[in-house]
């Protein structure tokens, strides 16, 4: 299969299989949408009643229309939603007509039942289209928020709101309160904002249902939110919160003779302190932090890979401001500031400019060093970070931005910094253009920190010996999307000597043009919603050579019973590692998921094929495979099970030999007494390291910033994951930790 000869037929066929763009609601209309609201007068108890005078005369409609599977139809069930507004907060009262015995509905923690029943309403305050948060609930009141940047959602967004809901015989009912000093909005007397209303009714299928429609031949479903008018007089002045801090923990871990022992008991105190000077900006200050997640990552099998791992950011201080900080070329981690003594930033916000100023003081500052083949990983000392992120929005779902970062190591001499450009320009709305530039320079320190034989760019050492250079990298992507059919096309480089100390860049020295097209169906049958299309593509290094050519099938179905069924078919004719030419390597994988139904969601895939065993001196195809299993359990309303099982195994290519096998395997069990206190307990059992990781952890969160939590952590060597195994197992580290933070506002 010549790849040079397929990649431009292929986007022929594209092209060809484009049709014209068409729905039965139209931008313009959904844009020309007006909800206007007026104050109350009176008070509103949020308690999941609509009974409260302040209800009376507020604004109100019915106007929803199934948006999918249905394009543009009447839904199964009527929804109705008010609005009405004080000096302090948003008022919102769904009510979700449904019958009571289909509802599903569970006590979750926080942003963890978005595959239950829920309401919610959207808002761009500023209304360029680039971003917009939801803010909801389900049946029981449990709170669902995240911050939507036009094409993803992001649920580790948080902000403070209170909500309940309750059951009825005509179906559920949520009432909100939004308070305006939760939400970022211009610095006017009258306010205009753009809003939309979402439910998810999930059934045999899972239809989405939304205020007015929505045209599926536009791609930027953010430009379609109507306008919400009517509020007026309302600001935030001078506020200020304080967040204190106190933690403590007693760890054990073996000695020179593996005996365990135990640690003296640890505790500190940390303090944040937040001002508002405005609805738009905000300034806050962190001193000696605590960053621990309540949440373990989770384990990433990584015996064939020889780049670093990517772990998302969880820690609500860096999470704030996401929106801004989120690239194509991925310049700014936060992940990279890994334990500071103190931080600081400033996030201001306008109807057209916003920028952000983070700066923090590292303790202990991890390196990341891209190569062609792999990545170095070393953990620094102290450093010192300043990350700059501007954007200015240019019209619906347009911006333009500039980032700068800069890590200065204060025990040498060490230090990197970049700048960068991008844009995302919406010429309509089918034809999308997107380019992001970066350059860096890099200062090395002159240590024994990093110690290689690797080569790199003209000649550089990996090692860490006091080496400077610079570097870039670009990204262009230009898109064409209708309601049924994607194509996009781009280029993408990073030179030998880019790096980004601030950021997460695990490879570089490649060159890469690629071209991607999906087609995509609504039979409004058996089969609710078809995708299927293919991605092709060259990379090569900065030296010419042709490091893989690759092409892949796929294509998704989705079914009754809520399942989603997806297949690919993956085949390389070359691809070069380690100055070795493996040609034509093929894979294929089957994924398979379902919420069968109130009570249980499952899900199990197979990937199967060749592989490249990249451990090896001179690397070889092998044959790969992995199986995964995982599901959630719902046993109760308040307690549910979610066991995983994930197996990879690679031999040779006659199956006579192996290189490696194992499986992880793992069993959460959480009780949800109410909507702040749970309990939970995991046991994780990783066969590559025959390790077995115990962790139970009671939490009281009355909202995302308020916690108390006290659980422990114990590792045990273990033979095989059995009762047996575990009993005798020895146990190599424990933990007990508690924390208690409390906000202030």
């Amino acid at each position: 299969m010549n790849l040079n000869r397929i990649m431009p037929i292929l986007f022929g066929i594209g092209i060809l299989g484009a049709g014209a763009p068409k729905s039965s609601v139209k931008s313009d209309d959904l844009k020309n949408r007006v909800f206007e609201i007026t104050q109350t007068s009176s008070s509103i108890l949020i308690d999941g009643d609509f009974d409260d005078p302040g209800w009376e005369n507020a604004a109100g409609t019915n106007y929803f229309l199934e948006i999918q599977p249905g394009d543009n139809i009447e839904p199964p069930d009527e929804t109705e939603v008010k609005l009405t507004y004080d000096k302090d907060n948003l008022y919102v009262a769904f009510m979700a007509y449904s019958n009571p015995d289909e509802i599903r509905a569970s006590f979750q923690k926080r942003d963890q039942a978005w595959g239950d029943d829920f309401v919610a309403i959207v808002i761009d305050t500023y209304g360029d289209a680039n971003s917009a948060i939801m803010i909801g609930a389900n049946p029981y009141g449990i709170q669902m928020d995240a911050m939507n940047k036009g094409n993803d959602d992001d649920p580790s967004f948080d902000i403070i709101y209170e909500s309940k809901g309750k059951i009825t015989d005509k179906g559920f009912q949520v009432e909100m309160a939004i308070p305006f000093s939760s939400l970022s909005f211009p610095k006017k007397d009258v306010q205009e904002w753009k809003v939309t209303f979402y439910r998810s009714l999930p059934r045999g299928t899972r239809s989405q249902i939304v205020w007015g429609g929505l045209d599926r031949s536009n791609s930027c479903w953010l430009c379609q939110l109507g306008t919400l008018k009517g509020i007026e007089g309302i600001e935030q002045k001078g506020r200020i919160e304080f967040l204190p801090t106190v933690v403590g923990s007693q760890s054990s871990e073996l000695d020179n003779n593996d005996v365990i022992q135990d640690s003296k008991p640890f505790g500190e105190a940390s303090l944040g302190i937040k001002y508002s000077f405005s609805s738009d900006r905000t300034v806050e200050v962190t001193i000696n932090p605590d960053f621990s997640q309540v949440e373990a990552d989770e384990d990433q099998v990584d015996v064939n890979t020889t780049f670093a791992l990517y772990f998302q950011e969880k820690r609500p201080f860096f999470n704030e401001g996401s929106d801004l900080m989120d690239t194509w070329i991925n310049a700014i981690y936060t992940r990279s500031i890994n334990n500071p003594v103190a931080a600081g930033r400033i996030i201001n916000r306008g109807q057209k400019n916003t920028w952000a100023l983070l700066t923090a003081i590292d303790e202990d500052s991890p390196y990341i060093i891209p190569g062609e083949e792999r990545s170095y990983s070393a953990m620094g000392k102290k450093s010192l970070s300043n990350i700059f992120r501007y954007k200015r929005s240019i019209n619906s779902g347009s911006y333009f931005g500039v980032l700068g970062t800069h890590r200065q190591m204060l025990d040498n001499n060490g230090s990197g910094s970049t700048f960068g450009i991008d844009t995302r320009y919406r010429f309509n709305d089918t034809y999308q253009l997107e380019f992001q530039s970066v350059f860096s320079h890099t200062q090395e320190p002159n240590d024994s920190l990093v110690v290689s034989s690797d080569t790199f760019g003209d000649d550089y050492s990996f090692t860490f010996n006091g080496e400077s250079f610079t570097g870039n990298a670009v990204e262009f992507e230009f898109s064409r999307q209708t309601e049924h059919w994607i194509l996009e096309t781009g280029y993408d480089h990073k030179s030998p000597t880019f790096r980004a100390e601030n950021g997460f860049i695990r490879s570089n020295n490649a060159k890469r043009a690629y071209v991607s097209s999906v087609w995509i169906a609504f039979p409004n049958s058996f089969i609710s919603k078809a995708v299927g299309g293919f991605n092709t593509g060259v990379r090569r290094n900065f030296g010419g050579d042709v490091k893989v050519k690759y092409i892949d099938f796929f294509g998704n179905v989705e079914l009754p019973r809520q399942i989603n069924v997806n297949i690919s078919y993956e085949y390389d004719p070359i691809v070069r590692f380690k100055n070795t030419d493996l040609k034509n390597v093929s894979s294929y994988s089957l994924n398979f998921r379902s919420q069968f139904n109130k009570n249980l969601t499952f899900g199990s895939g197979y990937r199967g094929g060749e592989s490249i065993v990249r451990f090896l001196d001179t690397p070889e195809k092998g044959k790969n495979s992995t199986m995964w299993i995982w599901g959630q359990i719902k046993l109760t309303d308040k307690l549910n099970l979610q066991p995983m099982y994930n197996q990879q195994k690679m031999t040779t290519l006659d199956g006579k030999e192996e290189y490696y096998s194992g499986y992880l395997s793992s069993l959460k069990v959480n009780y949800q007494y109410n909507e702040a206190l749970s309990f939970r307990i995991l046991g994780q059992y990783n066969d590559f390291s025959q390790s077995f990781t115990f962790q139970p952890l009671i939490s009281y969160q009355p909202s995302p910033f308020t916690i108390f939590y006290i659980g422990s952590t114990q590792n045990q060597n273990v033979n095989t994951l059995s009762f047996d195994g575990i009993n005798n197992g020895q146990l190599t580290t424990r933990q007990y930790y508690l924390k208690f933070q409390y906000l202030f506002n």
